[in-house]
């Protein structure tokens, strides 16, 4: 077709400025997608640390546990329940890759003279290394009848260190104070500040001995699921399942941090207003550059009117001639996005030098951020460049095929 081949031709007849509105075109593309990238690896990370350094994606409690962790709330009330058939029950279901019960008590943890309080975790080990990833296998393997694991500034508190015996006392469910010694056995460092001063992680027989709780009584269950954004389902499903015990209440990771889910939200706002901020600026490059390019034709423009084209065939040869220059700069600027998403992906940007370890939304940020595809962002950020550089095209052209035929004729020829 005569008009297509018009615009490619058009799109060379000043090949510096063409190759520089490409290169523009190119690098913001380029930089749209790692900046994406980077944010969809910032939200991967928060995401999954939140839920599967402590939390999970669903969790089981009594309704009225939270957010208080009241010591008496226990699954199943007073009488607590079956919970070992409970978790082999929710094992079954397909969608569900890890289940660990947990008791929670709080208390003062003492080496000699020296005291702290502390948070104690009663979690069955195994289990619990299946679901967290908070302490590393390893050390949870450790976690014997009789022996604890403290955080890294509650043992420094403490002058505490693998080996030492320490004592820990607290206010027992029957009413007494419950009192027993423990060999440390390793120092926890979670990267979150707020657990590595106060958290004493136990085996679940220990802290429910300590706390006179019943064998049945467990405060919570914590569910891992194959994808983390099909948690309220899964836990709309739990809820509905046989064998639950009443009065429990099933909550995903985002009823469980509303922060957290705030901040996805807000992280996919950011995105578009990244994208906008972008096409805005390349729309006024392109618009310069298109106006330019209109100017230098008002001649030829007045010619093609005089010979009778038509207004509208004028205009689609500068449509085509933007086409193609949006064509050439999104896919070069893609392939320069694809090396940098590479290198991204699988060394990550490296903070350690300026920030170290971070914690945010109360779940720890890696130092190293590695980029993520988000292909749907950077469809609609390739879509919106190139509506925008069409947009800017039209613009001077639709005011250039306007122009009188005689009054066009009369323009100075441009070198």
């Amino acid at each position: 077709m005569i008009i297509v081949r018009l615009g490619w031709r058009n799109l060379w007849r000043n090949s510096r400025r063409s190759l520089i509105t490409i290169a523009g075109i190119a690098f913001a593309f380029a930089f749209t997608i790692a900046f994406i990238g980077l944010g969809r690896g910032l939200v991967v990370q928060l995401l999954k640390n939140g839920t599967e350094l402590m939390v999970g994606h669903v969790q089981i409690h009594d309704r009225d546990y939270l957010p208080d962790r009241d010591l008496y709330e226990t699954i199943g009330n007073q009488e607590g329940c079956d919970w070992k058939q409970l978790i082999a029950g929710l094992k079954r279901r397909q969608t569900v890759v890890a289940v660990a019960p947990r008791v929670f008590g709080f208390g003062l943890v003492s080496t000699g003279e020296q005291s702290a309080g502390a948070q104690m975790i009663g979690v069955d080990p195994t289990a619990e290394g299946d679901l967290s990833r908070l302490v590393d296998r390893d050390m949870l393997a450790r976690l014997k009848p009789g022996s604890v694991l403290i955080g890294s500034t509650l043992a420094l508190e403490l002058g505490a260190a693998e080996g030492s015996e320490i004592a820990a006392v607290t206010q027992a469910a029957d009413g007494t104070l419950g009192n027993d010694l423990f060999r440390v056995a390793g120092i926890v460092r979670t990267g979150l500040s707020y657990l590595d001063r106060s958290v004493a992680f136990m085996h679940i027989d220990d802290l429910q001995r300590l706390l006179a709780l019943e064998p049945s009584r467990i405060h919570e269950i914590a569910v891992k699921v194959r994808d983390p954004l099909t948690a309220p389902d899964a836990s709309r499903e739990i809820s509905r399942m046989n064998g639950l015990p009443e009065g429990v209440s099933v909550q995903s990771w985002r009823q469980l941090l509303p922060q957290l889910n705030d901040y996805l939200g807000l992280a996919g706002g950011a995105n578009a207003f990244i994208i906008g901020l972008v096409v805005v600026f390349v729309s006024f490059g392109i618009l310069n550059t298109m106006m330019m390019a209109t100017f230098e034709r008002i001649r030829e423009i007045g010619m093609l009117n005089a010979f009778g084209m038509r207004p509208g065939l004028v205009l689609l040869t500068f449509l085509f001639e933007a086409f193609f220059l949006a064509l050439l700069g999104l896919a070069i600027g893609f392939g320069l996005g694809a090396l940098i998403m590479r290198y991204l992906s699988l060394y990550g940007l490296d903070l350690t030098r300026w920030t170290g370890q971070l914690s945010m939304l109360q779940t720890r940020v890696d130092p190293i951020l590695n980029a993520v595809w988000n292909w749907k962002a950077v469809v609609a950020a390739g879509i919106s460049l190139w509506v925008a550089t069409i947009i800017a095209a039209y613009l001077p052209a639709r005011k250039a095929v306007r122009v009188d035929p005689v009054e066009a004729l009369r323009a100075p020829v441009m070198q």
